[in-house]
């Protein structure tokens, strides 16, 4: 597929809607049009990290992956001045790439040149969102599901290319937005979207369990932080995609999946396996069991291949 070189997207939301949840079904459609092309290559990386993990054809998969991420890398891809919405969209697309070449490096290795080039790039990527979000983000963006994106984009960046300060900013956010949930487990910043809070929790919730277990390895308490709130999130979570009106009463709104607007996907819970391979939860285990296999392109790809066949 061929480098996309700058994102230039207007906003999906109509003039004026401070709640960011009245979407604009031109410009929703326009922004997606124009999101294709990158979209469609982090999907045929997230398919040939799915061969990765088969018996047959694993190095050809691995090699896919690196030559494609190569040709992004030497064109520069996604690094020129992009606009507000642009790089908002961006953190989960550098997640996914880089989540596709960490598992590609665990069957083999890209050549010399190649691998400098994409980890000179993953982290030319990585340092613009986190300066973004540092210094310029608006402040609902720099506390919501974007920021939580970046971390993880920042996570899986730090892990490709060995750099502790990426993975150190990534741990930080996730403590950042697990710290600042509610009581209940409602993320605050997602609450305000009127009817798609709960869209927008699920769209929260997946980058800060990917991080928590791409950290556990390295920082124990991951899942533990400000006396196991992250439990909260996904109790919360889980529980109103059953009974929808927990969020209503904090949103004030009655939710699009209560209304039949929207119908839950498996990508969008993707993130129970990596939970549920650190965490015992029978709702969340029977919410998961009633849609695998579970994948999504953002965090990698199949997640229930990965996490929950090895899971007793």
């Amino acid at each position: 597929m061929a480098p996309v070189v700058e994102i230039d997207l207007p906003s999906r939301y109509r003039d004026g809607d401070k709640s960011r949840s009245e979407i604009d079904e031109e410009l929703d459609a326009a922004v997606d049009q124009a999101l294709e092309p990158i979209d469609g290559f982090v999907r045929a990386l997230a398919e040939a990290a799915n061969r990765t993990g088969r018996e047959k054809g694993a190095e050809n998969a691995a090699s896919c992956i690196f030559d494609g991420l190569a040709d992004w890398a030497f064109a520069n891809a996604l690094l020129k001045p992009v606009s507000l919405n642009g790089r908002l969209a961006l953190s989960s697309r550098i997640a996914g790439m880089a989540a596709a070449y960490n598992r590609a490096r665990k069957v083999s290795a890209p050549d010399f040149r190649s691998e400098r080039a994409i980890l000179d790039w993953f982290a030319r990527l990585a340092d613009g969102q986190i300066a973004f979000f540092d210094n310029n983000a608006p402040p609902m963006a720099a506390t919501n599901n974007h920021r939580a994106w970046a971390g993880l984009a920042a996570t899986q960046v730090g892990i490709a290319t060995g750099s502790t300060s990426l993975i150190d900013w990534g741990a930080e956010t996730n403590r950042l937005m697990i710290c600042s949930a509610n009581d209940d487990g409602s993320l605050p910043q997602e609450m305000k979207r009127r009817d798609k809070a709960l869209h927008y929790q699920l769209h929260a919730v997946a980058p800060i369990i990917m991080t928590a277990s791409l950290l556990q390895p390295l920082k124990s308490d991951s899942f533990d932080l400000c006396n196991g709130k992250l439990d909260a999130i996904v109790s919360f979570t889980v529980t109103a995609l059953d009974r929808p009106e927990v969020v209503a009463e904090r949103s004030g709104a009655t939710q699009t999946f209560a209304t039949k607007k929207e119908k839950l996907r498996a990508f969008q819970i993707a993130w129970l396996e990596p939970y549920l391979a650190n965490r015992s939860n029978k709702d969340a285990e029977a919410l998961a069991a009633a849609y695998r296999p579970l994948s999504n392109s953002s965090l990698g790809g199949n997640l229930t291949a990965i996490y929950h066949q090895a899971t007793p």
